[in-house]
């Protein structure tokens, strides 16, 4: 089995990524339990799909290197392993909490193939032009600089990779927004505080999809940090989000 990076207090970007390490480390023990009850377990459907956008059987290689960022239990990182058995995978995130919850995971051919590491989104700990695929799941939206963290994508993106985003966008459609509105203030953190005892992190997560961007938005500033061929995707009436794009040949 992998272990988790020897490195596990990390200096974050500024003092609301501290706040929100510190939040994920809480709730990292019932972290999946959550998931799974506040979605009814529809989440395992939306990683499975947006696995699928990454699209490593066109890169041209026997083995892909995939960074699955902001990889918490690392649900994602396995499902990855999933379709595609082949790829060398790091599982990065900030809290080294959610990584530890999730080591259970890696057994046989899966912790083979998976390396957990703690890393901040801002300055990923990882070589230029390294990763055919890039995939984020329920992460991008609690960075501090979005700017700065798609940046540091692109970077470490081969040309031609793809960057597959899933994702709480704030939500464009009048039914969407109303249910929303209504899971987030009442049914979510009764949920989550139920699943992890932590109420306080359960009411800040639906006020963090309100304050981001809406995927549209999201789409153009990909567009403005070296991506392009940005094809985005509603999941379950707008509820969730797969945008996905190509790393841009910077020459």
């Amino acid at each position: 089995m992998s272990d988790v990076h020897a490195e596990t207090e990390l200096v974050t970007h500024d003092a609301h990524g501290t706040t929100v390490q510190g939040m994920f480390d809480r709730i990292a023990p019932g972290y999946d339990r959550a998931n799974r009850w506040m979605s009814l377990w529809t989440d395992v459907r939306w990683r499975r799909r947006a696995v699928e956008a990454l699209a490593l059987s066109d890169c041209g290689t026997e083995q892909p290197n995939v960074l699955d960022l902001c990889a918490g239990t690392m649900d994602s990182s396995v499902a990855i392993h999933h379709k595609y058995p082949q790829a060398s995978i790091i599982a990065g995130d900030f809290s080294a909490g959610m990584l530890d919850a999730g080591r259970h995971k890696l057994v046989g051919p899966v912790g083979e193939r998976i390396e957990p590491r703690v890393m901040d989104a801002h300055a990923l700990p990882v070589a230029d032009a390294s990763q055919h695929g890039l995939f984020c799941a329920f992460g991008v939206r609690n960075v501090s600089d979005l700017a700065l963290a798609t940046s540091e994508q692109a970077r470490v993106l081969k040309p031609g990779g793809r960057l597959v985003i899933l994702e709480f966008f704030r939500p464009a459609g009048l039914l969407a927004r109303g249910a929303h509105g209504v899971l987030g203030a009442t049914i979510l953190p009764a949920i989550g505080w139920l699943a992890t005892g932590d109420m306080t992190a359960y009411r800040y997560l639906p006020k963090s999809i309100h304050g981001f961007n809406d995927a549209e938005t999201y789409g153009e500033l990909l567009g403005d940090h070296g991506f392009d061929d940005v094809q985005i995707t509603p999941l379950t009436l707008g509820l969730a989000w797969i945008v996905s794009a190509r790393r841009r040949d910077p020459s």
